[in-house]
């Protein structure tokens, strides 16, 4: 059965659309050009979107799959995931927190994600593959 976790959302995700919100709010109350409402209000919509569509799937086949919002999915079979470290490296990625892990397909960073329960997600990963390696003992 495939299994669904949501993304951790970070403290700075919510700053960032609570200040997006308030710049549209103001934009259309202060009579800006319609330019500048529609470009607020598009990536006010768009930040929302991602914290309402950002997800990973472990697939019962034994994919792993990173969804986030107009983005397009990542796919990995899990059999090909080396290793998995923690990190809060803030670089963009299919993360809405920067308690990330970061996912290696053999020695190249694959992708940074932030499932809500890391410890379960890892132990899923390795339920698929017991050969990947934990880089971080504190998962």
């Amino acid at each position: 059965m495939d299994r669904v976790f949501k993304s951790k959302v970070g403290w700075w995700y919510h700053l960032v659309l609570l200040v997006m919100v308030a710049s549209t709010v103001f934009a259309f109350v202060g009579g800006k050009s319609p330019v500048t409402m529609v470009m607020l209000l598009l990536f006010t919509l768009e930040c929302i979107h991602m914290l309402l569509s950002t997800w990973y799937k472990i697939t019962a086949d034994g994919y792993l799959i990173a969804h986030c919002s107009i983005f397009p999915e990542k796919k990995i079979p899990i059999s090909e995931i080396s290793s998995v470290e923690v990190t809060v490296m803030p670089v963009s990625s299919y993360a809405l927190s920067l308690d990330r892990l970061i996912i290696y397909k053999g020695d190249t960073q694959w992708l940074l994600v932030s499932p809500v329960n890391k410890q379960d997600f890892v132990k899923l990963l390795k339920k698929h593959n017991p050969d990947i390696r934990i880089k971080d003992p504190v998962i």
